[in-house]
């Protein structure tokens, strides 16, 4: 949940930027039983955030599909294993980035987010100035 309120701090760092932002919530740890409570998903007031609740783990479970497929594209050695669940990360996506049939490759991703907060910070300013480089 520190998480959470950083990731709410960091993009009011960026209060006019055209940024959005997905934050999947899924059952990871034995107290996660129930979609996040009011109180928790109000950590996260930007609204340019939606928040999901993903029980099932699917987005999780497309990205490890996506990586074991070409890990290499991914900036991986080895696939991931099965099991493996995409938790606690940030990842930062080009403007260009397009969802088909894997996912697209991540401009910058990093975990836990609480940690990643400050590298997060330098890809979201990166990637805005590519995005005005491209559209002068």
């Amino acid at each position: 949940m520190r998480g959470a309120s950083a990731l709410d701090s960091l993009l009011a760092e960026f209060p006019e930027a055209d940024l959005r932002v997905q934050v999947d919530w899924e059952p990871v740890l034995l107290s996660d039983i129930a979609a996040p409570l009011s109180t928790v998903l109000g950590l996260i007031r930007d609204q340019r955030v939606t928040q999901y609740w993903d029980p099932d783990r699917v987005v999780s479970a497309e990205f490890v599909r996506s990586v074991n497929a070409n890990p290499a594209r991914y900036g991986f050695d080895d696939p991931l294993p099965p099991e493996y669940i995409a938790w606690d990360n940030v990842a930062v996506f080009q403007r260009s980035a397009r969802w088909g049939h894997d996912s697209p490759v991540p401009a910058f991703t990093s975990g836990p987010v609480i940690d990643a907060i400050a590298a997060t910070r330098v890809a979201i300013a990166t990637e805005l100035a590519a995005a005005r480089t491209v559209l002068e």
